[in-house]
């Protein structure tokens, strides 16, 4: 892979809205990218951060901006403001030989899967999905998954540790974490590659889906799939989808968080919906990924080891 530069102190992370903007929740990213400078990094936003609306700009304004960020040799690392639900509109635009040109990490969660996973998956390039976007950190005091993704970012791999609790509201931890292993205990070592399911799915078939040629580069893949509102009959059909494209093959282990919204209308379980599609392929669900906090750092196509038993419940970069 093309590894970027992993981060030093004083470096900058540019900002930029390929999604929404941050203007709806403006105090929690205020006290957010005061948290990050904290950590001796500072921070470059584009003119479109701080708007609202369902989406921050037009599609060439936020193409514009994007690359804006990528072409500046003092821009360290590009984290994406917030989700959102339409930064899917601005794949075909978005200059993928500069990206190439001007390797730095990109980082964000939730719609931005389909930049983040596009750019690994076709480029080879590690992307970061991080445990929050960037309004994720304006806790007082940050819990481990947000300090374990700032020490990430500068090059310290920190094994992750599966949380004893996780979030009821936010920033209040509070509900008793257990990851269930569907078919048995784990003790994997593969690739990451995965995202927001709820994107991922929309890039089957499309000209950025580049995903059986990125699997056949490794012996063993682990996925890790982030459901915002997925039902469980959607990922019951989603994860046959993944299967009958072949994206399962050489997948040692598949790692499900919790879902956002859960929600059915067939009363079927979402446990029984992933035992359903997927067979005897190993699978940690509940994992601590994705919407539901707290989220480990997870850096596509780097080699990781996951462990979850009675006893343990880590995940740790090898590569």
């Amino acid at each position: 892979m093309n590894i970027p530069k992993f981060l030093k102190d004083n470096d900058t992370i540019g900002i930029t809205a390929c999604s929404c903007g941050v203007l709806d929740k403006i105090d929690k990213y205020e006290k957010s990218i005061n948290n990050i400078k904290k950590y001796n990094l500072n921070i470059k936003e584009t003119n479109n951060v701080r708007t609202s609306g369902k989406v921050s700009s037009d599609i060439n304004t936020r193409v514009k901006e994007l690359d804006s960020l990528v072409t500046d040799k003092n821009i360290n690392m590009i984290s994406i403001a917030a989700g959102g639900d339409f930064m899917f509109d601005m794949l075909d635009n978005i200059n993928y030989e500069n990206i190439k040109n001007n390797l730095k990490w990109f980082s964000g969660s939730s719609d931005p899967t389909s930049l983040l996973y596009t750019i690994t998956t076709n480029l080879d390039i590690p992307t970061i999905y991080s445990p929050s976007n960037m309004s994720g950190f304006d806790s007082e005091n940050l819990h481990q998954s947000y300090i374990d993704y700032l020490n990430i970012i500068k090059g310290n791999l920190v094994k992750q540790y599966k949380s004893e609790y996780y979030e009821s509201d936010d920033n209040v931890y509070d509900l008793p974490n257990k990851w269930l292993n569907l078919n048995g205990n784990v003790n994997v070592e593969g690739a990451l590659i995965g995202g927001c399911l709820d994107v991922l799915k929309d890039l089957i078939g499309t000209k950025f889906d580049k995903t059986k040629e990125f699997i056949s580069k490794y012996d063993n893949i682990i996925w890790y799939f982030d459901i915002f509102s997925l039902s469980s009959e959607e990922l019951y059909r989603t994860l046959l989808q993944f299967k009958y494209a072949g994206y399962f093959e050489n997948t040692k282990l598949i790692i499900i968080g919790k879902v956002r919204f859960p929600n059915t209308i067939t009363n079927t379980s979402y446990e029984d919906a992933i035992k359903e599609s997927l067979g005897n392929i190993k699978v940690i669900y509940n994992f601590d990924i994705g919407h539901v906090k707290p989220s480990m750092t997870m850096i596509n196509g780097f080699e990781v080891r996951v462990i979850s038993n009675e006893k343990e419940g880590s995940l740790e970069y090898i590569k």
